[in-house]
């Protein structure tokens, strides 16, 4: 009886023990698979958060490509617009030239302004103005070329190209350099206008002398632009206002030579940084007017007036 007591209690404490291992194993078991749920848990919400920033990132992204997308749809539409306007204006340019062309007698004045635009400038665009006259001006890179370059263009008459610098031991230098000095001016005309010019005039004009200091310039520098599609002009009538000539010299010198010469193009040398020049322009458009002259500002019909190479 009392072995069996004992024998009874031995059992009961090893199953005792085995519940409590039992128990000990499987609160284990929970608490490894508590961890490991931790684990991808933690895992998972960084992987979510990582989504959601990389969600909000494409749709940054997608929105600054609509932006850029609506911005290049804008600046194509501008492009187009402005390519729009600027041929319009070149066909009524066209269509005016050739209207003008045929309205004239042969005999024509071509008042041409270069080394501008000045202070000048607008006196004389409102002088051209009041006569209706339409007149050529050769600009250069001058700090008044933003302001007047655009609005010359609108009153219909021609810009052509004089070089950027107007410096003869720069421009004469080289081809390379003057066709650097000209690139620059015509660019500059082009990014004020939408104008793209083809009508120069050489700094001292094609027959100077200035720039013997390389021999042979002028006769490889008429040849190239030539070739390259320039038309450039000279001149036949000098109103001397560079070599300082004052208001009545201008208008004399002017004059004179429409009244001794019969020109079928007449080509007058201006300038509109000078004040004399200015000042005479009235005067001479309204005697030319009375004298049966018709004035026309250089296109492509017009014939190229050029001097003899001297160097």
């Amino acid at each position: 009886m009392k072995i069996k007591k004992v024998l009874i209690t031995v059992l009961l404490s090893i199953l005792y023990l085995l519940v409590i291992f039992v128990t000990i194993y499987f609160i284990k078991i929970y608490s490894d698979k508590i961890n490991s749920y931790n684990k991808v848990k933690l895992k998972y919400d960084n992987l979510f958060k990582e989504n959601e920033k990389l969600v909000s990132d494409i749709k940054k992204e997608e929105k600054r490509k609509e932006e850029l997308e609506t911005t290049s749809r804008e600046n194509l539409e501008k492009k187009e617009s402005l390519e729009k306007i600027i041929n319009k204006k070149e066909e009524e340019i066209k269509k005016e030239n050739q209207n003008y062309t045929k309205k004239v007698t042969g005999k024509v004045i071509y008042l041409t302004f270069d080394d501008g635009p000045s202070i000048y400038t607008e006196d004389i665009l409102n002088t051209l103005d009041k006569y209706n006259v339409k007149a050529t001006f050769f600009v250069t890179c001058s700090g008044s070329l933003d302001k007047y370059a655009k609005k010359i263009i609108e009153k219909g008459h021609t810009l052509g190209l004089h070089t950027c610098t107007h410096r003869y031991n720069i421009v004469y230098s080289s081809e390379e350099n003057y066709f650097n000095d000209l690139n620059s001016i015509s660019a500059k005309v082009e990014e004020l206008t939408g104008y793209k010019s083809k009508y120069i005039r050489f700094p001292g004009g094609s027959s100077n002398t200035i720039s013997r200091f390389n021999k042979g310039i002028m006769t490889r520098l008429t040849q190239k632009v030539t070739e390259d599609g320039y038309k450039y002009y000279d001149w036949n009538i000098d109103s001397e206002d560079a070599a300082g000539a004052d208001k009545e010299g201008v208008y004399n010198n002017v004059i004179s030579a429409l009244k001794n010469h019969n020109y079928s193009t007449n080509m007058v040398l201006m300038h509109d940084i000078k004040v004399s020049t200015k000042d005479a322009l009235d005067s001479i458009i309204k005697d030319a007017l009375d004298m049966g002259y018709t004035f026309s500002n250089i296109n492509d019909y017009t014939n190229e007036v050029h001097h003899r190479i001297n160097n």
